[in-house]
């Protein structure tokens, strides 16, 4: 790999870094003074609100990658319609998820599902960090996210220690995602000027968002609902005391997938201007990477994920611990599955992408509904596996001449990596 996108993969590691520390040594703590019962709850609203996100960012992360990838002033056009474009849907959106919220569900609920609201908002209107990522300069986004982290746990640490009202922990989900919005909007606006495009080219711009990002944003849904699923047939069948034990397991299952995700993304750059041929031959190799960390860290995880869970998180997460190496594994799938995903975004598959996670919804919703009543927390972390596993394999082979199963075999040659 080239110095440039080391350094980039590098940066986006020492970010993730610190939310992996916040995770281990904050939320663990304030999950273990608040019990699985508020942990649920604040698992369950996030989970809401991350679908309503995802449908509003409408696939324009990819699309913008890509773009500024390109071209720089045709992707910082695309950016200002894209940040109008993604408020309006998320304002949209959010109205109904509220109203049920607070129509349906205890106090609680509400204060979280509306601090949940405002954190999907920066999110949303945080078009800079893909910018900074096309461009190779992730260490804004670095310094950016790890300042509202360090804020945000030292808020949670700060409620669980002094015993205050959980309800205080809403204070700690906004922090999270403002303070770095306000940080990457005044860097980048001190460099750049973001200039919409001319009033007679603006619904272009808009139409071609649209069109692109259409099968990517039902794709993109999609898959939101489907790694969900598993959290709201537990609500249903279960509790959220149960809802609060599978975010835990799951919590630290795929606490380092930002390793082979930093990786990807920096790597990406360079497969996305690249020949067909040179870049099926850069993505096996990245995929044979990403495969290598995978492995290694389900290892660690399967060896020491119980003992872990019950360090950071205490005797009532007993259970939790029995599915750390189903949900590791399941990451293991998921990051090279995301390989696969960014190569047939780079090939135009839309389309396929589109009707391929349709149908891995539909097997997911069959899986949870007969795993989760036969057999509970286990059976969730059992329906999450299959389906990552699916999604990585068969899913993908019918996509331009089995060309991802290619990649992955040509992973295990060792000539690739020459």
């Amino acid at each position: 790999m080239k110095h440039s996108v080391m350094s980039n993969a590098a940066w986006m590691m020492s970010e993730k870094i610190v939310s992996v520390f916040g995770v281990i040594f904050v939320t663990s703590y304030v999950a273990k003074s608040f019990g699985p019962t508020v942990f649920g709850q604040i698992a369950f609203s996030a989970s809401l609100f991350s679908i309503v996100q995802t449908i509003a960012i409408f696939g324009t992360e990819t699309i913008l990658f890509k773009s500024i990838s390109k071209s720089v002033p045709k992707g910082m056009r695309l950016m200002a319609v894209a940040k109008q474009l993604r408020m309006a849907l998320l304002l949209i959106l959010s109205l109904p998820v509220l109203l049920y919220v607070w129509l349906t569900m205890r106090e609680n609920f509400m204060v979280f599902a509306i601090a949940s609201f405002l954190s999907a908002m920066f999110v949303t209107q945080d078009i800079f960090s893909v910018y900074n990522n096309a461009r190779l300069a992730s260490r804004m986004n670095t310094v950016a996210n790890a300042t509202g982290m360090i804020l945000s746990f030292a808020i949670s640490f700060t409620i669980a220690w002094m015993k205050l009202s959980p309800l205080l922990l809403s204070l700690s989900i906004v922090a999270v995602t403002l303070v770095p919005y306000l940080i990457k909007r005044g860097m980048f606006y001190q460099a750049q000027n973001m200039t919409p495009p001319p009033q007679r080219k603006h619904k272009t711009y808009l139409r071609y968002l649209l069109h692109a990002g259409l099968p990517l944003a039902i794709s993109s849904v999609f898959i939101s609902i489907q790694v969900k699923l598993a959290q709201f047939f537990l609500v249903g069948v279960g509790s959220a005391h149960e809802l609060g034990l599978f975010t835990a397991a799951n919590t630290i299952s795929a606490s380092w997938i930002f390793i082979p995700v930093a990786i990807i993304t920096s790597c990406f750059t360079e497969i996305f201007r690249a020949r067909s041929d040179v870049a099926i031959r850069l993505a096996s190799r990245l995929y044979g990477y990403v495969m290598a960390v995978s492995f290694l860290m389900l290892i660690f995880i399967a060896l020491f994920g119980d003992r872990i869970i019950s360090v950071l998180f205490g005797h009532d997460y007993t259970q939790s611990g029995n599915l750390v190496t189903l949900l590791s594994l399941a990451t293991c799938f998921s990051a090279m599955g995301t390989v696969a995903y960014r190569y047939m975004v780079k090939e135009g598959g839309f389309n396929y992408l589109l009707v391929k996670i349709i149908l891995l919804v539909v097997i997911s919703v069959a899986t949870n509904w007969f795993f989760i009543r036969s057999w509970g927390l286990t059976g969730a972390a059992w329906s999450v596996l299959v389906t990552e596993l699916l999604s990585l394999t068969v899913m993908n082979y019918f996509f331009k001449n089995a060309v991802i199963l290619k990649i992955q075999l040509s992973s295990l040659n060792y000539k690739t990596y020459k």
